[in-house]
């Protein structure tokens, strides 16, 4: 009797830990050459390196703060970039669930959520050799993968 509540428990748990991505696809042309998910490199707003790659799509991921961390956000923005054939994800924006927001969610069983924005990017090769050469840059910024 306990094994179900206990299988059913884990299931809940693993629907609400889910991660979603919106998308507003710019180009499809890099489709057809999908890049698998550890292969998407990750450039933050101070980087530099990335002017020269295509814009692929402008992606949007959310999760429930209670359940998600930004890891996962970030695995599934690359994820779908590299479904896009992009090979590069521009991270522009990382918002976690504020305080207030976590209470009102606490006391009226509503969702707060961390969300990002980030662009899918495809890159030419030398580029993304470049970026992965240089690895962490002086002022802090560093290479996400």
């Amino acid at each position: 009797m306990r094994r179900p509540v206990f299988v059913a428990l884990i299931a809940l748990l693993a629907a609400t830990a889910c991660v979603s991505v919106s998308k507003s696809v710019l180009t499809s042309s890099f489709q057809a050459n999908p890049v698998a998910t550890e292969d998407v490199y990750v450039f933050f707003e101070t980087d530099k390196g990335y002017e020269d790659c295509s814009r692929v799509a402008i992606l949007h991921g959310s999760g429930t703060s209670d359940w998600t961390n930004q890891g996962q956000i970030i695995d599934k923005l690359r994820e779908e970039t590299g479904k896009l054939g992009g090979n590069a994800l521009l991270l522009q924006s990382m918002e976690e669930a504020g305080t207030g927001e976590k209470i009102v969610s606490g006391l009226f069983g509503t969702r707060s959520d961390t969300d990002s924005d980030a662009l899918a990017l495809r890159c030419p090769d030398s580029v993304i050799a470049a970026a992965r050469k240089l690895g962490p840059t002086q002022d802090g910024d560093s290479e996400s993968q």
